[in-house]
């Protein structure tokens, strides 16, 4: 019993270590990792020319005092910057009042407003270190003196310059750009009623419900940036200048700040930079058989399925389903076919429909651009009316025309990851061909035409990978035409007449499905 059971064990581990994915993968063919490993740069140190100098002198000595010093003995000139020389007197600064002091409270405190009239004055003192010793190569002096200070040095045309801030310009590798989008999804409705009666009586009572969602980005590239920089700077220090026209980033700070200030750029410069082409397929699905309600998307699952594709709705189950919603279609061959899944979807859903291309649009854009795409008709109709009597002249009827605009509108905004991933963020809308009724007033003078449409909208945020599609779907149309005949009365089939008619149904299929141009390494 015991050793069934222990072997009744170790196949049920088994069949658990199977089903986990693998930590090592074996191949038989050549393969180059895609993602290029980041290299650590390191700025090459300075050095001044080879010179061995002592220094003992104990106390106090000046940080010109030590520059005169090594020109004397190693003959290279040493430069202070002024911001370096200035750097002692802020924070800390002593300070000598002249003139009379003012006579203390009863608490022994001097009144704040007479000191604004005492004489202060400023004594500046120069950069001075103590008990600073030394003896070997100049730069490990240089770099004593350096540390000691708070300040940095560097050669330039064979001079040894100490200083405290630096000027270096950035390029901006994007454009500024200002977007702002937003999707909103109402609903409401409003009644009002009321009565009135003699003697002043009077009631009335207004109604209203109403939902909204709205959906918006809105992002300044060049501000964001600003305010970052601004946060990065040594306060009162630092200075910067972001210039819109020539997309350069000027900086003025300490080293330190500096080699912060090009990381962050240079980061910056690799993200908006990542590219995408966005391939958007809206196709219409119409049947005219009676038994059909709709796209069956079971069967659409096992046509995929079997040509070595998968599509899975947003819980990553699909059984069961009748409507796709948001989906996402992955094909077998990943990126050596980027199409064959939008193509095997179409053959899909051929065997149950007529399949026509409403629209197709392709777009190359870079990170964080938002693609619009739209497809609608204006429609002008009658809104508002009036007549006007004159004397002598007759009627006159004046129209005042309104327009309304119905179609297909998305908005498309890619967020493209390091890895390679997209997320995507879509608005969708969608409106029906209005239809127009028309209102007469009771005398007849007014006329005024009244659009109604059907509106649909969708806010969808989903993540994709290389060979990826999305499919968005559920947005269905019936149309009902109706054909009769017959000699006198066509609609009663008793005195000959016939009467056929035909309901079809179509449903809006959408696919798109993002390719990397790079082949998936955007930086």
């Amino acid at each position: 019993k015991a050793q069934e059971d222990s072997a009744h064990a170790r196949e049920k581990v088994s069949a658990l270590s199977a089903r986990k994915s693998q930590a090592l993968t074996w191949l038989d063919n050549q393969w180059i990792n895609p993602v290029p490993v980041a290299q650590v740069s390191r700025e090459k140190k300075q050095t001044a020319p080879a010179c061995y100098i002592t220094q003992a002198r104990k106390g106090e000595i000046t940080l010109q005092e030590l520059g005169q010093r090594i020109t004397a003995v190693c003959g290279i000139p040493v430069i202070i910057t002024p911001d370096a020389a200035n750097s002692t007197l802020e924070g800390g600064a002593t300070r000598q009042m002249t003139g009379t002091l003012p006579a203390p409270d009863e608490n022994g405190r001097l009144p704040l407003s007479s000191l604004g009239s005492t004489t202060m004055t400023t004594s500046t003192q120069p950069l001075t270190l103590n008990n600073l010793m030394w003896q070997g190569d100049i730069n490990g002096l240089l770099d004593l003196m350096a540390s000691r200070s708070g300040l940095y040095w560097r050669m330039d045309n064979g001079r040894i310059v100490f200083y405290l801030t630096e000027t270096r310009t950035y390029p901006l590798h994007m454009l500024n750009t200002k977007t702002s989008s937003s999707s909103s999804v109402s609903s409401g409705s409003t009644s009002t009623m009321g009565a009135t009666g003699g003697q002043d009586n009077s009631a009335s009572g207004d109604a209203t419900s109403s939902q909204s969602t709205t959906v918006g980005q809105e992002y300044d590239l060049y501000e964001d940036i600003r305010k970052t920089i601004e946060a990065m700077l040594t306060p009162e220090k630092g200075r910067y200048w972001l210039s819109a026209s020539s997309s350069t980033l000027t900086v003025t700070d300490t080293p330190a700040v500096q080699e912060a200030v090009a990381r962050y750029v240079d980061e910056q410069n690799s993200i908006m930079n990542r590219q995408v082409a966005l391939n958007v397929q809206v196709l219409s699905v119409s049947n005219t058989r009676n038994e059909q309600f709709g796209l069956d998307w079971n069967l659409v699952y096992k046509s995929l399925h079997s040509a070595g594709a998968t599509l899975n709705n947003a819980s990553g189950d699909f059984t069961g389903a009748t409507s796709a919603g948001v989906s996402i279609l992955d094909t077998a061959t990943g990126n050596a076919a980027k199409f064959s899944g939008s193509s095997l979807l179409i053959k899909a859903l051929s065997e149950q429909g007529d399949v026509s291309v409403v629209t197709s649009q392709e777009s190359t854009v870079t990170n964080l651009t938002p693609v619009p795409i739209q497809m609608a008709d204006q429609t002008v109709y009658v809104a508002q009316s009036a007549t006007t009597t004159t004397t002598d002249v007759g009627a006159t009827t004046t129209l005042t025309p309104g327009m309304i605009t119905t179609g297909f509108n998305m908005t498309l905004l890619p967020l493209i990851q390091k890895t390679g991933n997209l997320q995507l963020q879509m608005n969708f809308n969608l409106s029906d061909p209005p239809t127009i009724r028309s209102f007469t007033s009771k005398d007849g003078n007014s006329y005024i035409e009244m659009p109604y449409t059907k509106l649909r909208s969708l806010s969808q945020k989903v993540n994709l990978k290389e060979g990826q599609s999305l499919v968005v779907t559920g947005f269905d149309q019936n149309n009902t035409t109706t054909s009769k005949a017959g000699t006198f009365t066509p609609a009663n089939p008793l005195f000959g007449g016939s009467q056929t008619g035909k309901n079809e149904r179509s449903t809006l299929v959408i696919i798109i499905t993002p390719t990397f141009p790079s082949g998936g390494n955007n930086g």
